[in-house]
């Protein structure tokens, strides 16, 4: 079944004239929804592909099939690139798909964590074919958009914008022409406690993978972060500590 959805970054609020920013919560998901729907319907109608009387049919369904989840929010930059990573990954993964020789057929096989919970579904390969091109572009489309702040024009201003210049990521490319007091001016700073950004982090691994990393694999009871160990030469006196007790590293899988 094809299902068309959008995966979107967006700010929870904006920036004033003075580029000061104000924190604005999302929320109003059901409303957001309803504009969403009359802007497709609109955009069909205008292209021809739906007669008026039918639009207005779209409009009236009770279920419009249209929905919005605003509940991921993310505080550190290595959340906001596996996120972003996630939003271009392909729309579909090999392990998931057999293809059997004899038959011409592909099976497709969901994990048994997540919605689809193990569900299996059967194509000819002329079928599969046909499903799977309807994910390529025509060429010259781009998916994916920045618009505001983020938009090739936006950013280009970033540098007469001392502000906002200062969160810029390092490797932007407008940084060497920033000048030493704009380039040194101290952005303000919200801090967000360290429970937050785990939480965070946790609902964005069992969103992307289906699991929930404080959830243990073996009893299943509930498990907390007491410590991150970062230098190697510690790591390695640890692995060897359970390697002289019989105990390996935990598997990546």
């Amino acid at each position: 079944m094809w299902n068309p959805h959008w995966h979107t970054i967006v700010l929870e609020g904006g920036f004033d004239r003075y580029d000061r920013f104000f924190f604005i919560p999302l929320g109003a998901n059901e409303a957001l929804a309803e504009l969403w729907r009359c802007k497709v319907v609109a955009l069909f109608l205008d292209k021809g592909l739906l007669n008026p009387n039918f639009a207005q049919t779209l409009l009236k369904w009770r279920h419009s099939g249209f929905s919005i989840d605003s509940g991921t929010r993310i505080y550190d930059e290595d959340a906001r690139r596996s996120l972003s990573q996630y939003i271009v990954r392909a729309p579909l993964s090999l392990r998931m798909i057999e293809w059997d020789q004899e038959q011409d057929t592909v099976t497709w096989k969901a994990p048994q964590k997540g919605y689809f919970k193990g569900k299996e579904r059967y194509f000819s390969c002329l079928d599969f074919i046909a499903q799977l091109t309807l994910h390529i572009p025509p060429r010259g489309r781009h998916l994916l958009r920045r618009y505001g702040l983020y938009s090739s024009r936006g950013r280009g201003t970033w540098k007469d914008r001392p502000a906002l210049a200062s969160r810029a990521p390092q490797d932007w490319y407008g940084r060497q022409a920033l000048q030493p007091s704009a380039a040194g001016e101290p952005a303000e700073v919200h801090d967000v406690s360290a429970s937050e950004r785990r939480k965070a982090w946790a609902r964005l691994l069992a969103m992307i993978y289906d699991v929930d990393p404080f959830r243990c694999p073996v009893c299943g009871s509930t498990m907390s972060v007491i410590a991150v160990i970062r230098d190697p030469a510690e790591i390695q006196t640890i692995i060897a500590c359970l390697a002289k007790h019989s105990r390996g590293p935990p598997d990546e899988g």
